[in-house]
């Protein structure tokens, strides 16, 4: 007998979304940077990945006090 186990979706709204793209994108300029020894495209980066961290989180804080309402 085969039982079907659906996982729950997650609902992550689109800025947590940008929020991760944000994050991995800057990671990935931040390691070219480093290997092509630009200091310049490594900072901004940087910039971009913090930017990214802060949306993911101020947004993944916004919607668990939402859904405590």
């Amino acid at each position: 007998m085969l039982v079907s186990t659906k996982k729950k979706k997650i609902l992550m709204p689109g800025s947590a979304r940008a929020g991760i793209g944000l994050l991995l994108l800057g990671a990935i300029i931040v390691g070219l940077g480093q290997y092509m020894n630009r200091g310049a495209l490594s900072f901004y980066g940087f910039i971009m990945a913090a930017i990214g961290f802060a949306l993911y989180m101020t947004t993944s804080f916004v919607v668990k006090r939402k859904a405590k309402i």
